[in-house]
């Protein structure tokens, strides 16, 4: 009996340069996008918070989103 696993049974990851590339750049724009919205929930909570600073549940949210786009960069 052997506990050696046959080649034939054996799943391999087959990356070629073309997909690193390709991921590399989806990734890339992903962050640049993600940068962008923070930006502008950014903008958004300080005019709000000059504004309408009563309005405490949209400034919660806006800082919840703001903060959700920040753990994603």
């Amino acid at each position: 009996m052997s506990i050696r696993q046959d080649e034939t049974d054996v799943n391999f990851l087959d990356i070629k340069p073309a997909d690193l590339e390709a991921a590399a750049k989806t990734l890339r724009h992903e962050l640049e996008a993600n940068r962008r919205s923070w930006e502008r929930t950014v903008w958004a909570l300080d005019y709000v918070r000059k504004t309408y600073p009563q309005d405490t549940k949209l400034i919660d949210a806006l800082d919840t989103i703001r903060h959700h786009l920040e753990r994603r960069m």
